[in-house]
């Protein structure tokens, strides 16, 4: 049975209220929490009505989608960008302006995130990535402070209420700095801001609704949650598809037992086909005339297809779309594909062409999966618990269901909202994941004395008589270690010589191995840099400098203190965006 232990909810500090913004590729939307509506089922507690101005075909959220003005300025956002957007198209007004879609993906894509890193619109003119990101943030900001003023009688302060931004499990760490940056830019206090794991986000709401026993899943009760069970939890985006294992604990709290993982695997990639299916039937030359001269038929035809694909099902023979009239004159004397066929305006696609535009990314999801479960030592009975937008599809559902029939695959009604609710839950009580695993050896370059017993005489260096050798990696969490939530790490101690002007760098690595040696062995990367700033009043000082790195959220931590002066403040700072640091500072790890 379920461990009820659980039950106790905690809410951090004198805070009235929870806020969750659950920022996806395709579709944002918010949930919140307010301490004074606290009932004895939490679900019931957490309010997800959202009033977004302009249409409301995808439910409860708006599309991620910004349109700035032609002096750069932010317009407008979600459904309100997107009719601003095609009635500029209409009159070809729309040219000067700047509109984005799906730009969440970029700090996914990106392979050297900074603040500086420009966004690409939909018509190759460019912005600020941080300028995008922090207006939509504001607005959704705005929206949902305006709704929990609405819902409380007294005024509520910013400093009442804690954030949650959900974000990727297999982001980078440079990528959560960037969403936590604009964030911040947008207007909520980085010391009231949390960032949630999305798969962990949606496995907390899936075992709140089988403790509370209130609502079924699949007419399946969800025993995977009593104590020492192991499930696999896969978040189907957008965008990204995440991928984590937990076991559940005695005492109800979820612990994960292999990092997470996963890929660009999401929802986008079935429009992505039906693109390259249309860029087949015309060519693509005059596909692209066709996108860049009849932008309001573009999108007309982009918002038929996003119906048709999330009406599609199993029982579904032939799936119709309209086409512009612009696009069914370049389809006159062609022949195309068998499943394929236009009449009378109308694209009609078998089950077999649409089945086909959603395996292309089922397709890779399943194998990833059937990896996952080995490298894990799943047993092939194990619970899939399938959540995200893309998962409420019935045709995703019953492709991985019927490639894992010994599975008990498991997709909550509700699996779209289950990641927002969750988000809030964490918010609530972020110690209910207890431990996470290390995707990574994480750890800092540092000088060491030379043992020719372990170091190779190549890398033997001479400074004033002494042996070193430079760039050693200081491992500081070891990857596939479990990292407990409130545990202190040992840490590691350097001799700082020389101090003058305040400052020491350290350049921080991550490593696909367990034991790296050095900064440069193979399948190891730098990160980012940790700043350390040592009190006035101890510089000019040959001094011992204690260095922790830590991960008690969802996030990398390091911390500093003085070996011989606990009690001065350090204060550090771990960067994974700046470029161009000058190393500062003179230093050895000490034995």
């Amino acid at each position: 049975m379920i461990n009820m232990a659980s039950k106790k909810k905690t809410i951090q500090g004198d805070k009235i209220a929870v806020a969750a913004i659950d920022f996806g590729t395709t579709c944002t939307g918010y949930a919140y929490y307010l301490k004074k509506d606290r009932r004895q089922n939490l679900l019931t507690s957490i309010n997800i009505d959202q009033a977004w101005d302009g249409s409301a075909k995808l439910g409860l959220q708006a599309p991620t989608t910004v349109l700035m003005d032609e002096k750069k300025q932010f317009h407008s956002f979600g459904f309100e960008a997107e009719t601003k957007y095609k009635s500029l198209t209409l009159t070809d007004d729309h040219k000067g302006w700047y509109y984005f879609q799906y730009f969440k993906m970029s700090l996914y894509h990106g392979q050297d995130l900074s603040l500086g890193m420009k966004l690409t619109d939909s018509e190759g003119k460019t912005m600020e990535a941080i300028t995008i990101f922090s207006e939509a943030i504001k607005y959704v900001h705005g929206h949902l402070l305006k709704r929990l003023k609405d819902a409380l009688v007294d005024e509520i302060r910013p400093d009442q209420i804690s954030w949650v931004i959900t974000v990727p499990a297999i982001w980078r760490d440079s990528a959560k700095q960037f969403m936590r940056e604009a964030a911040v830019k947008a207007g909520i206090s980085s010391a009231d801001l949390m960032l949630a794991l999305e798969p962990e986000c949606a496995a907390i709401y899936c075992k709140e609704v089988a403790l509370k026993q209130k609502e079924g899943v699949d007419g399946v009760f969800l025993s995977v949650f009593n104590p020492n069970e192991k499930y696999l939890v896969c978040d189907l985006g957008g965008g990204t598809v995440d991928t984590t294992i937990h076991v559940v604990k005695a005492n109800g709290k979820l612990e994960e037992i292999y990092a997470a993982t996963g890929g660009d695997w999401g929802g986008q990639n079935v429009n992505a086909a039906f693109e390259r299916l249309l860029e087949e039937m015309i060519g693509q030359k005059s596909f692209s005339l066709f996108r860049d001269k009849y932008a309001n038929a573009w999108i007309k035809l982009q918002t038929y297809f996003e119906t048709c694909k999330r009406q599609f099902t199993v029982k579904t023979d032939k799936s119709d779309i309209d086409l512009p009239t612009a696009f069914e004159e370049l389809c006159r004397d062609r022949a195309w594909r068998e499943g394929v066929e236009v009449i009378n305006g109308t694209l009609r696609l078998s089950k077999t062409v649409m089945s086909d535009l959603f395996s292309v990314a089922t397709n890779q999801i399943i194998r990833h999966i059937e990896r996952l479960m080995e490298k894990a030592l799943l047993p092939k009975h194990s619970s899939i618990l399938l959540v995200g937008g893309f998962s409420e599809s019935t045709i995703v559902k019953q492709q991985i269901r019927s490639h894992f029939r010994g599975s008990k695959v498991i997709a909550p009604e509700s699996a779209g909202s289950a990641i927002i609710k969750g988000s809030v839950m964490f918010g609530i009580d972020r110690d209910i994941i207890a431990a996470r695993v290390s995707p990574y050896t994480y750890g800092v370059h540092t000088r060491r004395y030379y043992n020719k017993r372990i170091h190779p005489a190549e890398r033997r260096n001479v400074v004033k008589g002494k042996e070193y050798v430079e760039n050693a990696f200081c491992i500081q969490i070891v990857k596939g270690a479990l990292v407990y939530v409130g545990s202190e790490p040992k840490g590691n101690t350097f001799t700082i010589v020389n101090s003058t002007n305040g400052e020491v760098f350290w350049k921080v690595y991550q490593s696909e191995k367990e034991n790296p040696k050095f900064c440069d062995d193979e399948g190891t990367h730098k990160i980012g840099m940790l700043k350390v700033v040592i009190p006035e009043t101890l510089r000019n000082k040959k001094i011992s400098l204690k260095v922790t790195m830590t991960c008690h959220g969802t996030e990398l931590e390091a911390k500093a203190c003085i070996v011989d002066f606990p009690n001065a403040v350090v204060r550090t700072n771990l960067d994974f965006l700046s470029r161009g640091y000058a190393l500062a500072g003179d230093f050895i790890e000490e034995d």
